[in-house]
């Protein structure tokens, strides 16, 4: 039999992983806030739950609490984040906290955002409401990696992707596939996970791909679509560009070619010329222009060649590696095995996650 205290603990680990389950379904869609889940317990009994609205609001908070029809009176809350104290285009989630007389607020991380940074705590406090934070900590600290790293530098977050056969090869003389329809449907899930995809001229002239998500009921998360293309190669027939209509896609060119722009701008693709750097475009300004235009969560598609500049250069915050219990061998083309080795040599470097998808795994790895 468990303590009375153990069993306390697991029930609030309980709700607060339901809390990231909510958050967990607007991750990457909630423009410059971060996803946020919220759940509140009344009696032991769930009576609410929210994640934070599309585009960043309303809160999580203030929508689990905007059903006037419950009695909130001495309900539990639990958040994913600290919830906010500060004002802006809304009065703080702590106002309402405190308004529908939350008896204790339970939350797994402290907001990294200088404006509210512990200053829940301390208002809630005042209004004798308990809190408790570092609930599931180490799931919040993997989860708003992103949002602490933004918050601390200013900079976007970059994960990228590669899909090897055992041996590490990247591509096969006669399959098309090297990984499984289970590994495939997590690449849809990473897209919705965040709110664009970067790729390059090479990837779409060899494999012609549409990068979007095709999860049934997640279409609609496909994020924002950015091709590097120096001298505007890419034809006017591939995928991406004729979807560019349903999709919003951009280009990332140098070389002028008044026609190939006109076109492009005919079926509603954005150019944006970027200047050159040792003879590429200057990939430092393509991050700025994201970041300015609000994409924090960037998913690169692309090649060995693209991955391993990225590496070098110590642009990826999160790679995921999927691998197949295939063997090519002889058949096999461009192995990574120099890519992974180089990776795994980094300081920081370190394996998250293993997951089995049926014959194929996915590791994780946490570069930054």
């Amino acid at each position: 039999m468990f303590p009375k205290k153990h069993k306390t603990n697991i029930k609030h680990k309980y709700f607060m992983k339901l809390a990231y389950n909510q958050a967990s379904k607007v991750l990457g869609n909630t423009g410059s806030n971060p996803a946020v889940g919220c759940v509140i317990v009344k009696n032991n009994e769930l009576v609410s739950l929210a994640h934070t609205n599309f585009n960043g609001r309303p809160h999580a908070e203030r929508i689990a609490l905007s059903n006037k029809k419950i009695n909130f009176k001495g309900s539990l809350l639990y958040s994913t984040l600290e919830p906010c104290s500060h004002y802006g285009k809304t009065s703080p989630c702590t106002d309402i906290i405190k308004k529908r007389s939350i008896k204790t607020v339970y939350f797994s991380k402290f907001d990294p955002d200088r404006r509210s940074f512990k200053k829940a705590k301390k208002k809630l406090n005042k209004c004798n409401i308990k809190t408790f934070e570092n609930i599931h900590k180490y799931i919040g600290d993997c989860f708003y990696k992103d949002f602490n790293i933004r918050k601390r530098t200013n900079n976007i977050f970059i994960s990228s992707k590669l899909a090897t056969s055992k041996d590490l090869f990247i591509s096969e003389k006669y399959n098309k596939w090297i990984t499984n329809v289970y590994s495939r449907a997590r690449v849809h899930l990473l897209r919705a996970n965040h709110d664009s995809i970067l790729t390059t001229s090479r990837t779409i002239l060899k494999d012609d791909p549409m990068l979007n998500c095709r999860i049934d009921g997640l279409q609609h998360y496909s994020p924002k679509r950015f091709v590097i293309d120096k001298d505007l190669t890419i034809p006017m027939t591939s995928k991406i560009i004729r979807t560019a209509d349903n999709i919003s896609t951009y280009l990332f060119y140098n070389s002028i070619d008044n026609n190939k722009l006109n076109k492009l701008s005919q079926v509603k693709v954005k150019t944006i010329r970027i200047d050159l750097k040792n003879k590429h475009l200057d990939f430092n300004k393509i991050i700025l222009f994201l970041r300015n235009k609000g994409f924090y969560r960037v998913f690169v598609e692309a090649g060995i060649k693209f991955n391993n500049f990225l590496l070098d250069n110590l642009y990826i915050n999160d790679f995921y590696h999927f691998y197949s219990d295939q063997l090519f061998g002889n058949r096999g083309l461009y192995n990574t095995k120099n890519f992974f080795n180089k990776m795994n040599k980094i300081k920081r470097s370190k394996r998250e996650i293993e997951i089995n998808l049926f014959q194929d795994k996915l590791l994780k790895y946490s570069l930054k």
